[in-house]
């Protein structure tokens, strides 16, 4: 059976600074925005965040999503799992293609008040199995968390307003909000097919999702 070899890895960048909950949700959310149109639509974090890593990538070429959430302690802002970002949904059954990858993307990402709810890096070299007809994040997200047990990846947490690198063979996953508050978050992405396509929407809505629902209120 065929093996991929992964290099997950991530460069700290910067630190945003600090806001206050108010500033935080009221900063508007975007989706599938080019360089300039976030600029615009985005408030003042976002602002922030594109002034910080204006010398770290090309602006005609990129894509930005944010979301703002208020969380409670046990909620996850995103499904749950180890992962990679914007590998080609070119493979079986829509599954990312690993085999011949159209493209391989790189991103920076953004966090304020990362304590509510930080997000979780694997790093280190790993390699995976195939997956014959399956899903392939099920799959690895076990491998990887083992490998995180026994030490052979290093566990990173990311906490405070970190601004980090990474690309599309780092793994990473969203964890339990351990407090509530509420938690920005901005990934600008390039060196991907999804630049060719821009909306420029401004998020209207986003979910949050709960392990045992009926705890959550």
């Amino acid at each position: 059976m065929k093996t991929f070899e992964f290099d997950s890895q991530i460069q700290f960048i910067g630190e945003m600074n600090h806001y206050t909950d108010e500033q935080i949700k009221n900063e508007p959310m975007l989706f599938n925005c080019d360089f300039k149109h976030a600029y615009n639509l985005g408030g003042p974090i976002t602002g922030e965040f594109l002034d910080h890593i204006a010398d770290h990538l090309p602006t005609e070429d990129i894509v930005v999503d944010s979301r703002v959430h208020m969380l409670m302690p046990g909620w996850f802002p995103c499904i749950p799992g180890f992962h990679h970002d914007d590998v080609p949904r070119s493979g079986r059954d829509g599954q990312p293609n690993y085999y011949n990858p159209e493209y391989k993307s790189k991103h920076i990402m953004a966090l304020v008040n990362a304590d509510v709810c930080p997000t979780e890096f694997a790093l280190g070299k790993i390699k995976l199995p195939d997956v014959e007809n399956g899903i392939y994040y099920k799959e690895w997200h076990k491998m990887v968390s083992c490998e995180v047990a026994v030490g052979n990846l290093q566990r990173l947490l990311l906490r405070g307003n970190p601004i980090v690198g990474f690309d599309w063979q780092t793994f990473h996953q969203g964890t339990r909000a351990v407090k509530g508050g509420w938690r920005w978050f901005i990934r600008v992405s390039y060196n991907t097919d999804r630049v060719k396509a821009c909306t420029n929407e401004i998020r209207r809505q986003v979910q949050v999702y709960l392990e045992h629902p009926m705890e959550g209120w």
